[in-house]
């Protein structure tokens, strides 16, 4: 019993460790980045096609 809680702690500590570095930091910027891609390739042309089909 006192093997699985040490793993479970030594499992939230590698975790905090994580969320606290250098590592949450690369994958923030990388979700950012794929979130920009998404705004520019999907939401621009959808706003184009919505002023177009609102003036035609």
């Amino acid at each position: 019993m006192k093997n699985g809680q040490a793993a479970a702690k030594q499992e939230t500590n590698k975790f905090l460790v994580f969320l606290d570095g250098e590592g949450f930091e690369c994958v923030h910027k990388q979700m950012i980045a794929c979130l920009q891609t998404i705004m520019l390739y999907g939401c621009i042309p959808f706003f184009i096609y919505v002023l177009i089909s609102l003036f035609h």
